[in-house]
């Protein structure tokens, strides 16, 4: 691997570029690779081909190679020669990525799968989204009382506490990610998993509230993720090396996001997996860890779609070939479809597909009625061949296709007073209805539940 203090030579001495000339650079080359590659976006075919998975991640080694990552803060590229990056490719090939977190009987292992293996994927589900002070114990306890979700992929989140909103960078951001924490561990506390990891910090994201939560004790090695993510499309700031320090310095796993946007730089399913194999690539040359979330969203924030699901369970099959990091991403249906039976069906297609594309966890979903559906459809799945889970993940988005015809898309973010009761910890009447009627649904469509 390259050592993090290379970083900031290259960061102090690359080419200087404007942050548009980069963009335009990383597109053009972007489309270079796909059609010199020969990647094509075939929306029927979503879990691709060896051959493709391989040409995703040729593409992506030398966009990375080619273009580098813009740093923002200096407005400098860091470049790469290609081979460092196979070699930091190789040596992550040859030691597939694990990591364990968590105490005695809550401890929890993410590793490396490949799409065959008859290993389900972990349910390391988080809560996320827009939290209110009044919904945040509540919600944790309704996921953290749950023996088959393993740890929380991420918590946090919070709107403001009493009348203090967090505002990044501000002693409000370290004030409410410390109510966060100490609210946190008292769920663990009464739930009796005081071992469990809570994964990925949320509210404290900037350098000096991320240590500030370390250094007051609710945190450590066992119980966090920090997140050091590239920021689409290649680029990164001081803070997320700072971080990755941190990171390395404490001991404490780095959590990895490759991310893109479909519909702006990336045109397609194809530019988007080629871009997020480069970004994974990119965690790896500075932050070193052994995980990585793929999540790709469409331009206007959607995901759930044959694009998004095409790219990233692409991208999760170069890896599987080529990189071997212990990979993740949500089962959970896009936020304009979320509490609906099309936000449900969204969900079960992504556990049926990125499970057969070797994926090692989940890291969200819409509440924990269907993140334990999405545990047993990740178990179907693994008993499932390749082109049984392609057929029955198309009927699926065929029949998502024709509810949207009719359906009404939310025009706000779904909250948990939306859905449950806040005093009984239970789902509304309606959500359980709602939820009873997708579960049919999918038993109609083909998915042998129980």
């Amino acid at each position: 691997m390259i050592p993090l203090f290379d970083f900031q030579e290259r960061s102090l001495n690359g080419p200087v570029m404007k942050t548009d000339e980069f963009d335009i650079a990383f597109s053009m080359k972007l489309r270079e690779l796909v059609k010199k590659y020969n990647i094509e976006y075939t929306p029927e075919e979503l879990i691709v081909s060896d051959e493709t998975a391989d040409a995703i991640f040729h593409a992506g080694v030398e966009l990375l190679a080619e273009i580098g990552l813009y740093q923002l803060s200096t407005l400098r590229v860091v470049k790469f020669t290609q081979e460092e990056i196979l070699a930091f490719a190789k040596e992550q090939r040859q030691n597939p990525g694990r990591a364990t977190f968590g105490l005695g009987k809550d401890e929890m292992t993410l590793a490396f799968r490949k799409g065959s293996d008859p290993r389900p994927p972990t349910l390391y589900i988080g809560i996320a989204g827009i939290i209110s002070e009044e919904e945040f114990v509540p919600l944790a306890t309704s996921f953290v009382r749950e023996e088959k979700v393993k740890g929380l992929g991420i918590s946090g989140g919070i709107t403001k506490v009493g009348d203090i909103e967090p505002r990044a960078g501000t002693l409000s951001e370290i004030h409410c990610a410390l109510w966060e924490q100490q609210r946190l561990q008292e769920v663990l506390e009464d739930v009796g998993r005081p071992g469990m990891n809570l994964g990925l910090l949320c509210t404290a994201s900037t350098v000096a509230g991320t240590m500030q939560v370390i250094e007051s004790s609710f945190r450590d090695a066992h119980n966090t993720q920090i997140g050091v993510h590239v920021l689409p499309e290649l680029k990164i700031d001081w803070d997320r090396l700072l971080l990755a320090n941190f990171c390395e310095s404490t001991g404490i796993r780095p959590w990895q996001s490759a991310m893109t946007l479909i519909g702006g730089l990336c045109r397609d399913g194809a530019d988007a997996a080629v871009s997020l194999v480069a970004s994974m690539l990119a965690h790896m040359s500075y932050a070193h860890g052994p995980t990585c979330s793929v999540f790709p969203t469409n331009i206007d924030g959607t995901w759930g779609t044959r694009s998004t699901i095409w790219s990233a369970a692409a991208a999760m099959r170069a890896s599987e070939r080529n990189i071997r990091l212990a990979t993740g991403s949500g089962t959970v249906g896009s936020y304009n479809w979320a509490g609906s039976k099309i936000g449900v069906l969204q969900s079960a297609a992504q556990a049926l597909v990125y499970t057969a594309s070797g994926f090692s966890y989940s890291w969200l979903s819409g509440s924990p009625l269907e993140a334990l559906l999405m545990d047993e459809i990740m178990g179907i799945a693994t008993k499932m061949e390749r082109e049984a889970v392609v057929e029955l993940a198309n009927t699926l988005m065929t029949k998502i296709d024709a509810l949207q015809e009719t359906g009404q898309p939310r025009q706000e973010i779904i909250c948990f007073t939306d859905i449950y009761d806040l005093k009984t910890i239970q789902p509304k009447p309606d959500h359980q209805q709602m939820f009873d009627e997708a579960k049919e649904e999918l038993i109609k469509l083909g998915v042998p539940l129980t």
